[in-house]
């Protein structure tokens, strides 16, 4: 049969997978020499072809792409296999023809995981870019519907069905215009792909931009389609990438999972008969380091088989290997990056090989060390948090901060590869690799531990100093590369433990469409916080803070759709709504926005806030996700300015605040903290506890008081934990089981996160200093507390009445102003309400009912003879006496005509009931006149309204005034 994949391959080899027409020029010749195997061989031999890829066609790759992708079920990576045996029978032959040969499977392998290819540096290019090189290369106009369709992808009636996939969008708007076959192969592709990224990272746009014409005007919609994936490094076959690697070799995976490099596996591995037994770990080859599973503070025993473990402080940093070979160094990233032009490869460059060269000491030529590089402050002379100071990849030789690698682990110690040593030997061997710097190169603080109580001890220091976590470790463990499950190595961070993290509300103010199965619906969104600034009790505005999309199923997502669905509108970045700052790039910029009375607040739990440019705020959340939608609460009640600074200012960022108890919770994390990403601790140095080394203790008048102190002004907060300790008092970070109280100046977004737990009373600050000034202890009145437990408010109720006014106490000028101001001006100043409980309590009280409360339950309106409403400034000054002699008799007014309206008071004796029976509202309200009232208060009572319209010849312009 005819070879249908490759076909320079033998035709007794049956590939059913591509059309049997080859769209290589190569093919025509080898068909008309009987499509031998060896005339092929010849061929290339002769210098006509030199290796695989430049024969096979790059549209021959696609259709195995478009065949992995659209097929179904457990078969998967069948084609994928075929067409891989296909290429090593070819290979083989041409290797035995000429041993010389050094191709491989990498040319096609690097193409089919694109995302896993260190050696290709990144395009710079995204769909937005790309849809505006579309546009150009093929000369669409900007406006017409396939230019907005492409730059548009993710917006459902722009693109359609496709929306969220900007390939397949890409393809439908090409294919008219593309040729039916391409002239690329496999070669072709990689090398352009390769100038491509060169140009990217030369910053040579011309150059980029031509590579990419070239490529597109030389390739169908198809090729193009895939291209475009491959270039996003977003394949979406349906399979991940140790399905490939197996499908390549059963050994592919270990041997990447250690070397991270796929031409490594393509060359060491082309004969699938041929296990690899072991896996070395070699210098100057990157490899992906081990990890630590997630893990509960009381789990740590059991996972660790009840045996002695070491815990250990992680820093705020990125994961770095450290390859040395006599003066010759090179850095690899955890994802196996080069980060060699950074930090040096030799002692006469970069910013930190030239300042620790000399710390190694003498007879150590080789070895790899793994850690973390962190930043330095020269200025505080200590490690700062990552997230909130700088790149640690971009800083300036003679700037403050500088990096500091924290070295963990050693796995090569000269010619000898330690990953089998048990960690504790690994660890001794650490301290005679290098003498250690502390600004440059250091050791990693570790300590012995046999409980889940001193894991909890040292979660809580780690909580305190705004860290992120701590890293447990087994003394036999072994270095077992990319390892997490069972490698003996656990982190433990307090989001993994319920209630420990401060949760934000936040308001959607912008929504992006999502792609895959999220396309065609908005499944991510832009939040925002207030305006301290009001309108009519309202925030002015909303400025933009992050950018969230996970945490919710897709049951949540589908009902909050619902819910805005109709309130979403197009966003357009030059008529952007006075009321939504966006602010930053385009980048963050939403596809829709929604007006804030219209959204719905959202429940966000982070890891930190970091620095960002990208939103309004300046500022961002890492790692957030939904914690619950927060249908219950009212749009305008989300965080804001003021309690977003004061939380940036109070925890440098972090957002872990409270402390964690040793309790019986053995559960696994729950599915949705396993999906969280990998975070890294940060250390916040302006923020550790008080030095309180030189303070003298002077009385006992808070012995044995754990106070809580949560101050936004750092000053302020020291001065105060200075006097507890003065006074015989501790103080703590985060209230505890032991929190005697906890004190503040202002009520910030921590303050009321401890005030939703109900477990502490929370005092002004003025309190310590009158207990310090009157030299005891003094007991807590209502004007002393912000917020109290459910013991304490019963306590206080059989002293103090609601508004604090002591019942036994006498009250003082200064203690009254506080009482008045505690009194909320709703009690009473609404006269509606007030005249319904006045009421009530002269019924309740008085077993006859005051003359004054006559119209207690009347509400007149006034109007002329013509029935127009007449107001108090229109009246004269009779109707003006008349107005104030009913208000003294209890009366109430009304100036619209309601249904709770019961009098209409007529300023006039001359007037026709008739001709105003409209406004009586069918006999609902009362007609009166000016002398029915006077009458009423004269009788001292009540009467019967008929009258006054019977009884029109009186005028109430002669009745005699009262007064």
């Amino acid at each position: 049969m005819e070879c249908k994949c490759m076909p320079h391959l033998a035709p007794d080899r049956n590939y059913t997978n591509f059309n049997k027409k080859s769209e290589s020029p190569m093919h025509d010749r080898t068909m008309n020499n009987n499509n031998s195997l060896e005339r092929n061989i010849f061929i290339i031999l002769e210098g006509k072809m030199s290796t695989v890829a430049e024969h096979v066609p790059f549209l021959h790759l696609c259709k195995l792409c478009q065949k992995i992708s659209d097929k179904k079920g457990k078969d998967k990576t069948k084609p994928l296999k075929e067409f891989i045996q296909y290429w090593r029978d070819f290979h083989s032959k041409l290797h035995s023809n000429n041993p010389n040969t050094t191709d491989s499977f990498f040319p096609a392998m690097r193409l089919l995981l694109p995302q896993c290819e260190r050696q290709r540096a990144a395009y710079g290019i995204k769909e937005f870019t790309l849809a505006k090189l579309l546009i150009e290369i093929f000369c669409l106009d900007k406006k017409s519907t396939d230019a907005l369709k492409l730059l548009n992808y993710r917006s459902p009636k722009s693109a359609n069905a496709e929306a969220g996939d900007f390939a397949s969008v890409a393809y439908f708007v090409l294919k008219n215009r593309s040729p039916e076959n391409g002239s690329m192969t496999v070669y072709d592709v990689n090398h352009y792909l390769d100038n491509i990224a060169e140009s990217h990272a030369g910053k040579n746009k011309d150059e980029l931009k031509n590579g990419l014409l070239h490529l597109f005007r030389n390739t169908s919609a198809l090729e193009q389609k895939w291209m475009i994936r491959m270039i996003l490094k977003d394949m979406k076959l349906g399979i991940c990438e140790n399905s490939i690697l197996n499908a390549f070799h059963i050994d592919a995976r270990d041997l990447y999972n250690v070397t991270n490099s796929l031409e490594k596996i393509c060359c060491s591995l082309k004969d699938p008969s041929v296990r690899m037994h072991e896996i070395e770990i070699s210098l100057f080859s990157p490899f992906r380091p081990m990890l630590s599973e997630m893990a509960l503070p009381n789990q740590v025993e059991n996972l660790m088989n009840n045996r002695p473990f070491i815990i250990e402080t992680k820093y705020d940093g990125e994961r770095l290997q450290l390859h040395k070979d006599g003066s010759s160094y090179m850095y690899f990233s955890r994802g196996g990056f080069d980060c060699t032009n950074t930090y040096g490869s030799s002692p006469l460059q970069g910013n930190l090989t030239p300042l620790i060269h000399k710390a190694f000491k003498p007879g150590i030529s080789k070895c790899i060390l793994d850690g973390e590089i962190v930043i330095y402050s020269n200025k505080l002379n200590c490690i700062v948090a990552k997230g909130e100071s700088a790149d640690v990849q971009a800083l300036q030789p003679d700037g403050d901060y500088a990096p500091c690698f924290c070295v963990f682990d050693v796995v090569m110690m000269n010619d000898r590869v330690l990953s089998n040593l048990p960690t504790t030997e690994r660890t001794v061997l650490i301290r005679d690799v290098f003498t250690p710097i502390e600004s440059k190169i250091r050791y990693t603080e570790q300590i012995n531990a046999t409980t889940n109580a001193q894991v909890t001890e040292e979660l809580n220091k780690a909580i305190d100093l705004r860290l992120e976590g701590i890293i447990i470790k087994d003394p036999s463990s072994v270095y077992k590369p990319n390892l997490r499950k069972d490698s003996g190595w656990l982190k433990v961070k307090p989001e993994y433990i319920e209630n420990l993290m401060d949760e934000l509300d936040l308001l959607i103010i912008g929504g992006y469409y999502g792609e895959g199965r999220r396309s065609n619906v908005i499944s991510h969104f832009l939040v925002g916080v207030a305006s301290t600034e009001q309108i009519d009790g309202n925030p002015r505005c909303f400025f933009s803070f992050s950018k969230v999309g996970s945490g919710y199923t897709f049951k949540e997502l589908y009902e909050l759709s619902a819910k805005l669905t109709d309130h979403w509108k197009p966003f357009n970045p030059k008529k952007s709504p006075s009321y939504l700052i966006i602010g930053g790039g385009r980048k963050e910029q939403p596809d829709l926005w929604i007006e804030p009375s219209k959204s719905v607040i959202v429940q966000v739990k982070a890891t930190e806030i970091n620095l960002s440019k990208s939103f309004a705020t300046n500022c961002t959340l890492r790692f957030p996700r939904v914690e619950k939608i927060r249908y219950d609460k009212p749009w305008h009640d989300c965080m804001n300015m003021t309690e977003l600074e004061d939380l940036r200012n109070l925890a440098q960022g972090r957002l872990a605040t409270k402390r964690t108890e040793t309790v019986d919770q053995t559960e696994e994390p729950s599915p949705k903290k396993q999906r969280l990403r990998e975070n890294i601790i940060s250390v916040a140095p302006h923020f550790r506890p008080t030095d309180i080394s030189d303070v003298q203790k002077v009385s006992e008048l808070f012995k044995d008081k754990e106070i809580c102190i949560i101050f936004s002004s750092l000053k302020k907060k020291q001065e105060i934990e200075k006097q507890i300790v003065k006074h015989g008092g501790k103080f703590v970070q985060n209230p505890g089981r032991n929190t005697y109280c906890v004190v503040c100046d202002t009520v910030t977004a921590k303050v009321k996160n401890v005030m939703r737990t109900d477990k502490y009373n929370i005092v002004k600050s003025d309190w310590i200093e009158k207990c310090v000034d009157s030299k005891k202890l003094l007991s807590w009145v209502p004007t002393d507390l912000l917020h109290t437990t459910e013991e304490t408010r019963e306590k206080l109720a059989e002293n103090f009445d609601k508004f604090g006014d002591s019942y036994t106490e006498a009250v003082t000028e200064h203690s009254l102003r506080k009482i008045f101001n505690s009194i909320c001006k709703e009690d009473w100043m609404a006269e509606e309400m007030n005249s319904v409980k006045i009421s009530q309590i002269e019924s309740s009280y008085f077993s006859e009912v005051s003359a004054f409360s006559l119209f207690r339950d009347c509400l007149f309106h006034f109007v002329n003879e013509n029935g127009q409403s007449v107001f108090l400034n229109e009246m004269n000054d009779r109707s003006k006496l008349l107005y104030f002699q009913l208000k003294l008799y209890s009366a109430n007014f009304c100036e619209e005509i309601n249904e709770t309206t019961t009098h209409i008071l007529v300023l006039s004796s001359n007037f026709s009931s008739s001709q105003l029976s409209h406004l009586t509202r069918n006999g609902t309200i009362h007609l009166v006149s000016s002398s029915w009232a006077l009458d009423c208060i004269k009788e001292r009572k009540l009467i019967d309204e008929r009258e006054s319209i019977a009884d029109q010849s009186e005028s109430s312009e002669d009745s005699p005034a009262l007064f």
